[in-house]
């Protein structure tokens, strides 16, 4: 009977360990977590601090990315839900971004200096939205909401944040380069509203590549697609196709380069905004 107890207590001991192993394996935990939707797709506030590496890592393990933020009323809507999450702004400070707090957006120029990119997910593709220092200019009409900035002070500021408070050279809300290497908390964006398994399913069984992409896009969907609206930066639809018109492919070839959304609406009545680069 003690040994059959001993055993019990060593495989209790175990089942524990690997259950604490699991839960501190996630790389944020829910209590920490600030949700908010905008525009059919939701956002996360991680009150939790990583550097920006580990910041997007964490955003796609979750099945997201780090904040892209395309106009106005995404800044808008993305500093509303910040300013609503109950940070702490003294638990997200860069000393480098004039010691004003902030949260990780999705950009970053650390392949090449001075070409900044929407690298949400760090696969080191993106659209680039602004090229140069302070005294540079956005591409391709892409939106920007530089303090004045970016500056690269000290040489080493390679990642970008969405201000919580003011500094020197911009206010809360504003954008700031700050050094990779901080740790604050950051936003992740998802490319469809959370909280239904079916969303979560339709989700896992569609596949859409390449992206970024420079002439046909390959739609990959286990359920049945009743219509793609496929809609500019701005929210403006530029065509939409039927399921009686659908195949595999679209034809990206006469698009201008830019950020697209692609509206996936099902059979079932699921419906998924999925974001398009092209090159």
């Amino acid at each position: 009977m003690k040994k059959n107890l001993l055993l019990l207590k060593v495989v209790s001991a175990i089942l524990f360990s690997i259950g604490h192993i699991q839960i501190n394996g996630q790389c944020a935990n829910p209590a920490n977590v600030y949700s908010f939707n905008y525009n059919g797709k939701t956002y996360q506030v991680v009150k939790e601090k990583k550097n920006w590496i580990d910041a997007a890592a964490c955003a796609v393990e979750k099945g997201g990315f780090l904040a892209e933020i395309n106009d106005q009323n995404e800044q808008n809507a993305v500093f509303s839900g910040v300013q609503n999450a109950g940070i702490i702004n003294s638990n997200t400070m860069a000393p480098d971004g004039g010691g004003a707090s902030y949260v990780w957006l999705g950009g970053n120029d650390m392949a090449v200096e001075g070409t900044w990119i929407w690298d949400g997910n760090n696969d080191t593709t993106g659209a680039e939205f602004w090229q140069g220092d302070y005294t540079g200019s956005p591409v391709g009409g892409l939106y920007n909401n530089w303090g004045g900035e970016p500056d690269n002070f000290n040489s080493f500021q390679h990642a970008l944040g969405l201000a919580l408070t003011d500094w020197p050279f911009g206010v809360a809300g504003q954008w700031n380069d700050v050094s990779q290497d901080n740790t604050l908390y950051y936003v992740i964006e998802y490319n469809t509203l959370l909280g239904t398994q079916d969303l979560s399913d339709s989700f896992k069984k569609l596949t859409i590549y390449p992206n970024p992409v420079t002439d046909f896009l390959t739609i990959d969907s286990q359920d049945n697609i009743k219509e793609i609206l496929i809609m500019d930066a701005s929210g403006k639809r530029i065509k939409s196709i039927r399921s009686s018109d659908l195949s595999d492919q679209i034809d990206c070839r006469g698009w201008t380069a830019g950020i697209y959304y692609l509206r996936i609406n099902y059979q079932n009545k699921n419906s998924l905004l999925y974001k398009i680069v092209k090159k």
